[in-house]
């Protein structure tokens, strides 16, 4: 097919062979998924021995076959002295049989997925027309249909996510019924450590209310010295508060008052304490017409005496026939408190619990003659006193049952919000390190240079591949390697030696990690042949100094060592073979599934060959190198 459509004679020799192998990857750069064994030699040799143009296999392989292709005999050992030295019997698949008459393929292809790169640039597979019904017919892959509506994923995926957002579900879920706290306690402690950004609004909330009770107070009643001092006493802390709560990032403010007040914000212990103070001076202050009598006991004596009573005093004293205002004095400091959402709904519904019973306590302490004087103000008899004592029980358990209701609605959403902002969170940083994990992975299969330019281009379609004009190429091999590598029972059928093999290689890595190798790039590594390069960017190719050549040059003294240290250690003879040719090379990656990054040129060549004719444990370069 490629042959017809770029109208390029190029052939291909296979070789097949079924066996076991081991699989994994070498090294600690360029990571590259490979498999070893005498088989997998056996396989390479098979391919060396082969007929272009021919499938070439082994008698295991035909085993597993069961008859479904026809063959005619190989003779592989004529072409490979491998071959004939291992007495392997090998066979030929006859081209018109290659494909299995009468079986249908058991998987059916995607077109635009699962075509090749290179395929769909000469126009394979981007488009629905002869070509891909000629290719599709010819590959065998059969009709291509869709195995489930893309609607039908988005209204699937939707539906999901809409669960998961399912407030009922989550408070369940996180959260106990009543109390509210979480059932997690790490995430409780999280919760507590929780900044609340609108600690400054309700403390200035509760200062509105707290002016305001008090000009209702300074018009209506009458305040004595104590109720006064208490006021201004409240009034003090509250400002003081107030002001310890905003000077947080005041930078002219002292430091350590700068600390308390950040301690005040990022602890939410603290905060609630602090809270609690406020709220509870603003209900004493709400209060204080009932729990200092004040205005009760001076109109009384007023009333005694014979001396006029001044009109002012007289208004204030009418106004003790209407109680209730008393009550709305009450409504105005459980508002206060409702604002803090700082508080747990537990605290809260304690706090006014505690402002309603304190309430009645103190109202129903007041003497007999207070209230006889109530109603005498009144004109009638203690059912007026008793009907709006009646009333204002319901209005304020009405009142706290709701403010209750909305505080455990209202924390309960803030506890959610904070579970969504954590998972938000944990799913954000779980992203970042599993992008920077793949970012360190794809580093280890390209260059750097080439994987940003994959994860900065918007078409990762579009093959990559550059042009360099003086790249530094060694190849170096460890030859008698194959005669260490033996699979027997000791050496659980050579993972030993495989393993061996990976300390080596990944030494050589290590090596590149040293600022006076950063001019050189690791390549790949086949086998016991460990290849790099020098000068592949702008940055790394010295063409005045030839810096990266020197690099190069002391990279390969530094791996014979390594090789000696090795050898030392594990009582072995390794001896290494290097070869180093410099010149101009194409870099770029192949393959569409696993892709390579490699270089191709001359140059290449000339290395390779440096090397398979050079000596061991000397290291062979061309003359403009030396």
């Amino acid at each position: 097919l490629v042959r017809e459509v770029m109208a390029v004679n190029v052939n291909m020799r296979v070789g097949i062979h079924t066996g076991r192998v081991h699989c994994g990857v070498l090294g600690l750069r360029k990571w590259q998924f490979d498999v070893w064994s005498n088989d997998v030699t056996l396989a390479n040799h098979m391919e060396s021995g082969g007929i272009p143009g021919r499938i070439h296999i082994t008698k295991e392989t035909l085993l597993c076959l069961n008859g479904d292709y026809e063959v005619e005999p190989g003779y592989g050992g004529d072409r490979n002295s491998y071959l004939k030295d291992h007495n392997i019997d090998t066979y030929l698949i006859v081209p018109q049989d290659s494909y299995r008459a009468g079986k249908k393929p058991q998987q059916s292809f995607s077109m635009n997925g699962d075509v090749s790169k290179e395929m769909r640039v000469m126009g394979h597979g981007s488009q629905h027309g002869k070509h891909n019904s000629n290719l599709t017919t010819r590959l065998g892959f059969g009709d291509v249909s869709d195995e489930k509506n893309p609607e039908d994923e988005v209204n699937e995926y939707l539906m999901k996510a809409i669960d998961a957002r399912s407030i009922d579900r989550l408070r369940t879920e996180h959260c106990r019924a009543l109390l509210l706290n979480f059932r997690d306690a790490q995430k409780e402690a999280k919760y507590t450590k929780e900044r609340d950004r609108m600690l400054n609004l309700y403390f200035f909330c509760s200062i509105i209310c707290f002016i305001a009770i008090f000009l209702v107070e300074l018009i209506i009643t009458y305040l004595n010295l104590l109720a006064v001092f208490f006021i201004v006493t409240v009034m003090i802390v509250l400002l003081l508060i107030q002001v310890l709560v905003s000077i947080e990032n005041v930078n002219r403010v002292n430091a350590k008052l700068r600390m308390i007040s950040k301690l005040i914000h990022e602890n939410r212990n603290i905060a609630q304490a602090i809270s609690f103070i406020v709220v509870c001076g603003v209900c004493s202050v709400a209060l204080i017409p009932v729990l200092f009598r004040s205005s009760v006991d001076y109109c009384l004596n007023m009333t005694t005496t014979d001396s006029a009573i001044p009109s002012s005093i007289e208004r204030k004293c009418e106004t003790l026939t209407h109680f209730d205002y008393v009550l709305l004095l009450v409504i105005l400091s459980m508002t206060a408190c409702a604002v803090y959402q700082v508080f747990i709904s537990l605290l809260k519904t304690i706090i006014l619990v505690g402002i309603v019973g304190g309430y009645f306590s103190i109202c129903a302490s007041f003497d007999e003659k207070n209230s006889m004087f109530l109603r005498d103000k009144a004109g009638s008899s203690s059912e007026y006193t008793i009907t709006n004592q009646y009333i204002n029980i319901v209005v304020l358990v009405a009142f706290v049952i709701a403010l209750i209701i909305h505080g455990q609605q209202i924390e309960a959403m803030y506890r959610l919000d904070f579970v969504w902002k954590l998972q938000a969170t944990e799913e954000k940083e779980d992203m970042e390190n599993l992008e920077a994990y793949n970012k360190k992975l794809l580093a280890n299969i390209l260059p750097v240079h080439v994987a940003e330019h994959f994860l900065n281009s918007d078409n990762n379609d579009e093959l990559y591949h550059e042009q360099c004009d003086l790249v530094c190429i060694m190849f170096a091999s460890i030859p008698n390697f194959s005669e260490f590598y033996v699979e027997l029972e000791g050496n659980n059928e050579g993972v030993e030696c495989l393993r061996l093999l990976n300390e080596i290689i990944a030494d050589f890595d290590e090596l590149l990690s040293e600022d006076q190798f950063r001019y050189i790039e690791k390549i790949k590594s086949t086998g016991a042949t460990y290849m790099a390069a020098s000068g592949l960017t702008q940055n790394t190719c010295d063409k005045i100094r030839f810096q990266h050549v020197a690099a190069m040059a002391d990279y390969a003294l530094r791996i014979c060592e390594q090789l000696a240290v090795v050898n030392e250690h594990s009582f072995n003879n390794f001896r290494i073979r290097i070869g180093i040719n410099i010149g101009p090379v194409v870099a770029g990656v192949i393959g569409a599934r696993k892709p390579q990054y490699d270089i191709w040129g001359n140059a290449v060549n000339v290395a390779s060959r440096m090397d398979s004719t050079g000596i061991v444990d000397k290291i062979q370069v061309c003359k403009y190198i030396y």
